[in-house]
């Protein structure tokens, strides 16, 4: 289903649901069950809306940080390998055909079947794995010979091994979403806070009823952002391969 005609029909429900609550309330629920200090009431709703905020800054923190890690990642990533590419022109014939082979290899793995998985398992994919161990097996079997050789040598070691920590802290990414016990939390956290509004006695009036509807609208349509952003490479605000695409293109470009 479409991202935003999800997201308009969570967001419809909620509303729908919020509205519906407070009609039905206002209609059965006796006066007497209802809030008689509207005062203390407002005061403690406002606590009550500061707690949930709270609450809602922590998740939307603890699902962007990943994200943003991992998006850096793996811009840095394509990058390496890129100048990994050029750092192999000064080597042996061999020795940079065979590397630039298996950075190739390693990058078409990367962007096709390891993404699809990161996307639906959050895991790597082994073939993408093997890909890059066979890569930087490969390089540690380069012997220079000649003071050029040395120093393209020393070049590509050091991209590579960058190219190795941004991809271990890109599949590290992968599988942080949002910490078991903080959904139950906002949910609950959501649902008290549209409840409460039930008991301040208010009139069955449109504005009135309009209002709750609002206030569901708005904690559904927070919860459903925070959904979409959970997993770094998953749904709707996904980090993209377009880095790592670029990267293969560029390479497969090159002499």
């Amino acid at each position: 289903m479409d991202v935003m005609l999800a997201g308009t029909l969570v967001t419809a429900g909620a509303a729908a649901v919020s509205a519906g609550g407070f009609l039905v309330v206002s209609k059965f629920v006796p006066d007497r069950w209802l809030v008689a200090d509207s005062d203390a009431a407002s005061a403690l709703y406002a606590t009550i809306g500061m707690v949930y905020a709270i609450l809602i800054a922590i998740a939307a923190i603890a699902v962007w940080e990943p994200r943003s890690a991992a998006a850096s990642s793996t811009d840095l990533e394509a990058g390496s390998l890129v100048e990994a590419y050029w750092s192999t022109d000064q080597l042996a014939p061999v020795d940079r055909s065979e590397v630039r082979q298996l950075i190739v290899a390693y990058l078409a793995d990367a962007t096709g079947p390891e993404w699809d998985r990161l996307r639906i398992r959050h895991e790597p994919d082994d073939r993408a794995e093997l890909a890059f161990t066979q890569l930087r097996h490969r390089v540690d079997a380069v012997r220079p010979q000649t003071d050029p050789e040395q120093n393209a040598y020393a070049q590509l070691s050091a991209q590579i091994s960058a190219a190795a920590g941004a991809r271990s802290a890109r599949l590290q990414a992968a599988g942080e979403g949002m910490p078991g016990l903080l959904w139950p939390v906002l949910l609950a956290g959501g649902l008290v806070s549209v409840l409460f509004l039930y008991l301040f006695g208010l009139d069955r009036t449109f504005p009135n009823g309009l209002m709750m509807a609002v206030v569901g609208a708005m904690i559904a349509l927070l919860l459903f952002v925070l959904y979409q952003v959970e997993f770094p490479f998953s749904r709707a605000f996904a980090v993209s391969p377009d880095s790592l695409l670029a990267a293969l293109a560029q390479v497969r470009g090159l002499p």
